[in-house]
């Protein structure tokens, strides 16, 4: 496949960004130096961040002909990461693994 998307790399590297933030600030949480509140709304905030770019990626995949599972499953699991961590984060790797890899649609 010639065309592939960069906002497809994009946002899987995102998804990944986002496992890894939500990770320091669990711990920043579990040491303290962070309030549950600060946490949230950090959570929500980045969340509702990659959940829309998730669906402008899907968007663009769909008009160019690629997959669209990885950006439905970034959108899956973002919103599950924010109330249900690791089952989030695992959904969010696949995600992350299917948009870098950017399978045509077309055979």
């Amino acid at each position: 496949m010639k065309n592939k998307l960069s906002i497809n790399r994009w946002t899987g590297f995102l998804n990944i960004v986002f496992i890894i933030s939500q990770a320091i600030l669990g711990f920043m949480n579990y040491k303290h130096s962070v309030s549950i509140s600060e946490l949230s709304m950090i959570t929500i905030i980045s969340a509702i961040i990659l959940i829309i770019l998730d669906i402008v990626s899907m968007m663009k995949s769909k008009n160019a002909g690629i997959s669209t599972s990885g950006s439905i499953m970034g959108i899956i699991g973002s919103i599950i990461s924010t109330f249900a961590g690791i089952i989030g984060w695992i959904i969010l790797i696949i995600s992350s693994f299917q948009l870098f890899r950017q399978k045509s649609t077309q055979n």
